[in-house]
């Protein structure tokens, strides 16, 4: 069964939200005040940016947005140090942040992880930090993932209706997006009736060689791009799709596979 809609962070509702960063004209931006992360500060929101190794991120974009206006924002990004600080008008607001990185030629917007997810009053202020992870849980939103969504669509021609006993190896290409190495991965899909039957949700981006193989008897699966063509060893080599993707769906891969 295809399934070419698939869950992933940059479907959600928080991705309109910073689209709108380019077309809303009543909102704020603010970076002209002094950073200073780790002290709550009455009219301020400040906090800091890292990444999974709690080393600094520059560049990120942070969204303190209004819960009552629609389309009604503060915006301002980390800086060198990692720290962003910046004046809230009264209200209350929810903050977000995002990161973008061009990898492999793709472009791709990225979710980070939130300390807190409270709302807060703007006159009160408040101090909320972010992490960039590769994997995990939306904290807000079950089944929504900071991790790469991978839908597995069977062949016209294969017989394989048992998708749940393939295991499929992602072996990396290189380093993942935030430049780590990664490692080796054996996956499954989920099992039938199940959310996550016909997909593998939270697989780190990065460029992967993935090869298949059906459990039960041994059997070498073809696996290949959902509009590329088989190689002879059925191995493929691919990357997720950034921003911009062919399907309905954004840091995503769909995988076709059949029997040999």
């Amino acid at each position: 069964m295809n399934n070419l809609l698939p869950i992933s962070r940059t479907t959600t509702a928080l991705s309109f939200i910073f689209a709108g960063l380019v077309v809303c004209a009543g909102c704020s931006k603010s970076g002209s005040d002094e950073p200073q992360a780790g002290k709550q500060t009455a009219g301020y929101l400040s906090g800091r940016v890292t990444d999974a190794q709690g080393k600094a991120l520059p560049g990120a974009t942070i969204l303190a947005d209004n819960l009552l206006f629609y389309n009604s924002y503060v915006e301002t990004s980390s800086d060198a140090n990692g720290n962003y600080r910046v004046k809230m008008p009264t209200g209350s607001y929810r903050a977000l942040a995002q990161i973008k990185r061009t990898y492999n030629g793709k472009k791709y917007t990225l979710d980070l992880k939130p300390d807190h997810t409270e709302a807060f009053a703007g006159d009160a202020g408040a101090v909320r930090n972010f992490q960039w992870q590769l994997t995990g849980e939306d904290p807000e939103q079950s089944g929504l993932f900071y991790g790469g969504d991978v839908t597995l669509d069977k062949d016209i021609m294969s017989e394989l209706y048992d998708v749940e006993n393939i295991e499929f190896t992602f072996t990396p290409v290189g380093p993942l997006i935030d430049g780590s190495a990664g490692q080796t991965l054996k996956l499954k899909s989920g099992e039938p009736r199940t959310e996550f039957y016909g997909r593998i949700p939270d697989v780190p981006i990065g460029r992967y060689k993935i090869t298949a193989v059906h459990k039960p008897t041994g059997t070498v699966v073809m696996v290949k791009n959902k509009n590329g063509t088989y190689s002879a060893d059925g191995s493929a080599t691919l990357d997720f799709y950034g921003e911009t993707s062919p399907w309905a769906c954004t840091n995503c891969m769909i995988l076709e596979y059949k029997e040999r």
